[in-house]
């Protein structure tokens, strides 16, 4: 593992806030319990999970922003009665993945989408009992932290 401190730069949707913050407070347990130091930004938020890509691609451009491990993105679509879920969640995951594959850092996706509230409930709580799945946010940013060591 490197010596280095690594930056990392949570962008969190403020749709469906209660389950964001928990998915940021998995993110914090999986950095603070980290083989080595990492700094974790002050989170940027947009409104929805479509609005991520675009904050995204705003960082990996910005010069406030070159020094940077890693950006995890957490968001929340839940499944409504119109067909809306789907073009939200493919728009996302799609664009983010391309910006992923076209950047010199990781971009992770920690963004649920459910069909319910209940399942997104369930995806975001943490779990202390399994200390494997504590919930999306702990296993995005484990998954971070594994490929910024493999990075540096």
């Amino acid at each position: 593992m490197s010596n280095n401190v690594y930056k990392v730069l949570c962008i969190k949707s403020t749709f469906n806030s209660n389950i964001v913050d928990n998915l940021h407070n998995g993110v914090n347990e999986s950095l603070k319990n980290s083989e080595v130091e990492i700094t974790q930004l002050e989170p940027l938020y947009v409104p929805g999970a479509f609005e991520l890509p675009y904050m995204a691609k705003k960082v990996l451009d910005s010069e406030e922003y070159k020094e940077l491990d890693c950006i995890i993105t957490l968001g929340c679509v839940i499944k409504g009665e119109t067909a809306h879920f789907e073009y939200i969640s493919n728009a996302c995951a799609n664009a983010l993945a391309t910006l992923n594959i076209n950047s010199k850092i990781p971009i992770l996706f920690g963004v649920i989408t459910a069909f319910n509230k209940e399942q997104a409930i369930a995806r975001s709580e943490i779990n202390f009992n399994n200390p494997d799945n504590r919930n999306i946010g702990f296993n995005v940013a484990n998954a971070a932290k594994t490929l910024m060591n493999e990075i540096h």
